[in-house]
């Protein structure tokens, strides 16, 4: 099986930058926290245009309602993930409405001996997940950061199929099997 992180393409010119507003606390979202007050977010795109997956100067991941279906149809009802719901103004673009995607725990899928960890930490250097962990999952993360996304190679096919991955790379992920 075949893992990908989700990241944006740095590269990328087209796509625009989703900013919080100022007096709004860092970060928005933190994997397995419950996120305060997204009820009333409104965060403003600018710099270029609409991707699809966009990450928040406000520390979250944004998705578009045609990518958050996509993740739906490989997730159960009772999924460890939400989608919460965020206005988002643009005056180029016209306001939309995008997804913080927010996983409500960590998964714990890391292959601790395949893992390679900055020295006398456990600060991940190059992730390793264990197959037996991850081999049912299509969408999940591995530890509490904003920035990490793991998909399945079935969702990353689906997403490159829709044409839903303009401005975001698919980092490929070690998966052991012992």
């Amino acid at each position: 099986m075949r893992y990908y992180r989700i990241i944006e393409d740095g590269y990328d010119k087209k796509g625009g930058v989703m900013y919080t507003p100022s007096d709004r606390t860092f970060p928005i979202a933190c994997d397995a926290k419950e996120v305060v007050d997204w009820q009333s977010l409104v965060v403003e795109l600018k710099d270029g245009d609409y991707c699809h997956f966009c990450q928040c100067t406000g520390g979250a991941n944004m998705v578009s309602k045609e990518f958050k279906d996509v993740l739906c149809q490989y997730i159960p009802d009772d999924y460890a993930v939400e989608f919460l719901p965020v206005k988002v103004k643009s005056k180029e673009y016209g306001d939309r409405e995008y997804y913080i995607l927010h996983f409500t725990k960590i998964f714990d899928v890391i292959d601790k001996d395949s893992t390679i960890y900055v020295d006398g930490t456990d600060a991940i250097i190059k992730l390793a997940l264990d197959y037996d962990k991850v081999k049912d999952l299509h969408l999940f993360n591995s530890q509490p950061s904003i920035s990490d996304v793991i998909i399945s190679d079935e969702i990353r096919r689906q997403l490159k199929k829709e044409k839903l991955d303009e401005g975001i790379e698919f980092v490929p992920i070690t998966c052991v099997k012992r």
